[in-house]
């Protein structure tokens, strides 16, 4: 994806499997002047809010890092739009 406006980003969805769960992500917010990410994160059918730092790999691609120590880095252009 390219950083060009939010609003490309709006609702956007991925999927993770933690290896317990399935969990879903939905993108509310995506700041590029601050890089923060704010998802509605879905998981056991409990909804919650939560905002990310927005960090960038070698290649300079936007991630977020999830999980109770952060250990799993979910790139932003894994995300797809909903139809």
């Amino acid at each position: 994806m390219k950083e060009t406006s939010a609003k490309n980003y709006y609702l956007s969805e991925f999927s993770y499997d933690d290896g317990e769960y399935e969990i879903t992500f939905n993108i509310i917010d995506i700041d590029f002047v601050n890089q923060t990410i704010t998802l509605a994160i879905t998981r056991c059918g409990k909804i919650t809010q939560d905002t990310y730092q927005l960090l960038r790999d070698k290649d300079g691609k936007l991630y977020f890092e999830y999980g109770m120590f952060y250990e799993n880095k979910i790139s932003v252009d894994d995300f797809k739009e909903i139809l």
